[in-house]
């Protein structure tokens, strides 16, 4: 009798909870209420593999041979928006494009560097040291640049400028 009362003890399912499933749609709806973008987090969120299983980004050399290249914009210093203006920032950067549309970018970046290089002052002159810091800081202003550039250099609404890539970004 103390047998079975053990075994029907022990066969007694364990209740499962279901805070795991709960936390990540909590998760998610955090995420898309802050307004970050799902698919950044949905690869990571659930992937059972590990770092060295996963497929690792394209690397540079893959982008050249899918007939990207890179056009270099040349160096920018301002001094950021802080209190007494003691910070500078100075980013030497390129800008990635198709091999195919080279000769046309570096036609209006001929043209247009004078313009460009007025916006990307006075744009960097507004940012703030916390605005800049970090890798996410660094991404949104690369997009910012990206967007801008696009939309000055080519009136026509394509997208040329794939990428800004930053060779120097150095806060003093």
């Amino acid at each position: 009798m103390a047998n079975q009362k053990a075994e029907t003890e022990s066969e007694e399912p364990v209740p499962k909870s279901g805070i795991g499933l709960v936390g990540a749609f909590g998760f998610l709806l955090v995420a898309a209420i802050a307004g970050v973008s799902l698919p950044i987090f949905l690869p990571n969120l659930f992937a059972a593999a590990s770092v060295e299983d996963s497929p690792q980004p394209e690397s540079e050399m893959s982008q050249l041979k899918n007939g990207m290249t890179y056009v270099p914009f040349g160096e920018v210093t301002v001094n950021l928006d802080e209190g007494r203006m003691n910070r500078y920032l100075r980013i030497k950067m390129s800008l990635q494009v198709k091999e195919k549309d080279k000769p046309e970018v570096e036609e209006l970046l001929t043209k247009k560097e004078l313009i460009l290089k007025n916006w990307l002052l006075s744009h960097l002159s507004d940012k703030t040291l916390d605005e800049i810091r970090g890798k996410a800081g660094q991404n949104l202003l690369r997009r910012e640049l990206r967007t801008y550039f696009n939309s000055a250099m080519f009136t026509d609404g394509q997208e040329r400028i794939f990428d800004i890539l930053f060779e120097e970004f150095n806060v003093q």
